[in-house]
């Protein structure tokens, strides 16, 4: 009877042995291929997920550190504003007489349209400044009498063709105009192209 019993025993600790063996094996011996609880490599991704879900934030055992997350960036910055318009164009002068000047700024090329947006100055008894409408015309009304000179802002990239003689303005030749009471001056034009 003992001999059963320790037959038995035998039979009952052996698998427990083995086990103990294969979680325990002698160093530099091979472990199988893929195996979770292999010291220096990682669990595989699906098991690193599920403990990274389970566990946010916290550093799991024999998985890879996931980078932190990049910081907040700021807003971008607002667009600039669009750029105040020049304090010397677009105050027309007052001066309650019955003058006028009108005239047009355009394009020195067929079929000459008109510019929009420039700045024709005015310098007299009265001095002022108006933008041309979406046709390239502009005009100047309400002035007292006396001698004027008109001249023309010259825009970026552009260079005035016409009038060829005149008083200086800044980008070119300007009119001088001498007017009386009741009467006024048309045509007062400027052509230019851009290179």
């Amino acid at each position: 009877m003992n001999r059963v019993l320790v037959v038995l025993l035998a039979l009952v600790a052996t698998p427990a042995v083995a086990s103990v063996a294969q979680d325990n094996p002698a160093k530099g011996a091979p472990r199988a291929a893929g195996s979770l609880d292999t010291p220096g490599l990682g669990h595989d991704a699906a098991h690193c997920a599920m403990r990274a879900a389970l566990h946010p934030g916290a550093t799991i055992n024999k998985c890879p550190v996931a980078d932190p997350p990049p910081p907040p960036q700021p807003p971008p910055p607002p667009p600039p504003p669009p750029p105040a318009p020049s304090p010397t164009c677009g105050s027309a002068p007052a001066g309650g007489g019955t003058v006028e000047i009108d005239g047009q700024v355009y394009v020195d090329a067929s079929p000459w349209p008109g510019l929009a947006n420039w700045c024709v100055q005015l310098t007299g008894p009265v001095a002022g400044a108006v933008t041309t409408d979406a046709s390239g015309n502009y005009i100047f009304s309400g002035l007292p009498a006396g001698t004027y000179t008109v001249c023309e802002v010259l825009q970026t990239n552009w260079h005035e063709t016409f009038p060829s003689s005149g008083p200086g303005c800044a980008g070119g030749f300007g009119y001088s105009i001498t007017l009386i009471d009741g009467s006024g001056a048309s045509f007062i034009d400027f052509a230019n192209l851009s290179p």
